[in-house]
This record gives structure tokens, sequence and C-alpha cells, in this order.
């Protein structure tokens, strides 16, 4: 069968034309990423997560040329977004050993200027946030309603209230890790 054929089919949900294609791509994949991450559980987790993407948006998929081409884009991408985190990460952490050793590592060494900061950023990620993960976010986090409760207001299962809650959560961390400093990420830590 050709990959335009495994496309179609993949598009529907078939899972043997998601399973060929896997097969297929993923030693490719592997090899490629790795060159990346020099880390092979990272870049087994990165393959993963790309095949993932794939199967998410499968209905969406209209590969007009090439794609082999896609999925190595999308795989560069996935590992230059993780790579980018990693490094983020771990200025953050140096941040907070920092600290640390000089004992300062108590949420009242964050002024109020960095306070008002870090409510604006995170003010600006739950405006970005599409309607009902707003709503989700809203009821539950700065609300204190329950699962129940805040499924029941926005008349949907608790499943998917969870799942609605979750995207939030997911966006808004990646929202502050993408345009806060050091410093209201330090913030962000303290107040967990």
């Amino acid at each position: 069968m050709n990959e335009q054929e495994l496309l179609k089919r993949l598009a529907v949900g078939d899972e043997a034309a998601f399973t060929a294609i896997y097969l297929q791509y993923h030693g490719g994949i592997y090899t490629y990423l790795l060159k990346f991450t020099k880390n092979p559980l990272l870049t087994e987790d990165l393959v993963h997560d790309v095949f993932l993407k794939i199967w998410e948006v499968r209905e969406q998929l209209d590969i007009r040329s090439s794609f082999a081409a896609y999925l190595y884009r999308l795989a560069r991408n996935a590992a230059l977004t993780q790579l980018n985190r990693l490094t983020l990460f771990d200025a953050v952490r140096d941040e907070v050993m920092h600290r640390v050793s000089l004992g300062i590592h108590e949420p009242s060494v964050f002024n109020a200027v960095e306070q008002k900061q870090y409510e604006e950023l995170l003010q600006r990620a739950i405006d970005h946030l599409p309607p009902q993960r707003r709503e989700a976010f809203i009821l539950c986090r700065q609300q204190g309603k329950s699962y129940e409760e805040a499924a029941t207001l926005m008349n949907i299962s608790r499943n998917t209230f969870k799942q609605h809650l979750s995207l939030a959560v997911k966006s808004i961390r990646e929202y502050l890790l993408e345009h806060g400093s050091i410093s209201l990420l330090m913030l962000l830590i303290a107040m967990k």
C-alpha cells in the first residue's frame, strides 16, 4: 500500500495504517532526534510525542508533497521545543540553587513589583486560553470550586471538565515559560 493510501486510512482512524507509518518511520526519526538530544531516553520520549501528535491531528493532515518532510520537520520542532524547556529548567534550577546558597529562598524575597508582574503575566496567560478552558481554570483555580461543582456550572461531564482544566494548566505553564523572566518563574515555584 502506498503512502497516500496509508495517510487516507490514517485520517479516518485506521490503527493498522498508523502502525504501518510508525514502523516505517520510527527508526529514522529516532536516529534523527538522537543527533539533537544525545540522550536515548529523551529521544524515545520525543519519538512517541511526534507520533502521538500525528495521531491527534490525523483528520487535519493534508500532506500534498512529502509526508516524510512533514514528519521530520515536526520531529525537529519537538526536539527544539524540548531542548529550550530543558535549558530554561537548568537556568531556573541554577538560580534556585544560587539563591538557596545565599540563604534567599523565602517568597518574601520577591518584591511587590515582581508579584504584580507575575499576576499580570498570569492574567495574560489566562486571557489567551480558549473560552471553555479559561472558564474551567477560573472556576476551579481562582474561585475554588470542586470539579463536580465546576462541571455542573459549565454543563459538562466531570471528565470533560478535568480535560479542559488539564489543558488550561498546561497552556498557562507554557505561556509563563515562554514569556516570563527567571525571577517570575522563581516566584511561581515559591508560590506552589
